[in-house]
């Protein structure tokens, strides 16, 4: 595995802006995952939460693991050419992955400090960069797809 793909391996599966988003979307209020006694995030004053930083990084591990088996079971019967598991694991970072890292990094430090988020501070100055970063990695990927296995 060359150098590149380590380095953006930890970052990939923690900063993605894509598991930020399946996090908050898989334990939202209305989810079946609520159900768990698990607390994704501490209740704080108002309407601001802090993020349970261990059940986040828990998430990102297993929702990394699940998207790169996805990738696997779908990428392998198109390929052209053969393709291993770290071929398919990582796309060539690129400006909109360091972009969505960043996004995603303040997004989590704003989520970790001491007062937590509010929540109309989240939906409306936060989320708007978090969707344009995964429309960005979207994007990235379907290039990646399209040149590198179709």
């Amino acid at each position: 595995m060359d150098p590149i793909t380590l380095i953006n391996l930890v970052p990939y599966t923690f900063l993605n802006p894509l598991i930020l988003l399946a996090y908050f979307v898989a334990f939202s209020e209305d989810s079946a995952l609520r159900l768990l006694k698990v607390k994704p995030f501490y209740h704080l004053s108002g309407n601001s939460q802090r993020i349970n930083l261990l059940v986040y990084a828990g998430f990102c591990i297993v929702a990394s693991a699940a998207f790169m088996a996805f990738k696997l079971v779908v990428l392998l019967p198109l390929a052209t050419t053969p393709l291993t598991a770290l071929d398919i694991m990582l796309v060539q970072p690129g400006w909109s992955w360091l972009f969505a890292y960043v996004v995603s990094a303040f997004t989590l430090a704003a989520l970790l400090s001491r007062d937590g988020l509010e929540g109309n501070i989240a939906g409306f100055i936060f989320a708007p960069f978090i969707f344009i970063a995964t429309i960005l990695l979207l994007i990235e990927h379907v290039q990646w797809l399209l040149a590198r296995v179709i």
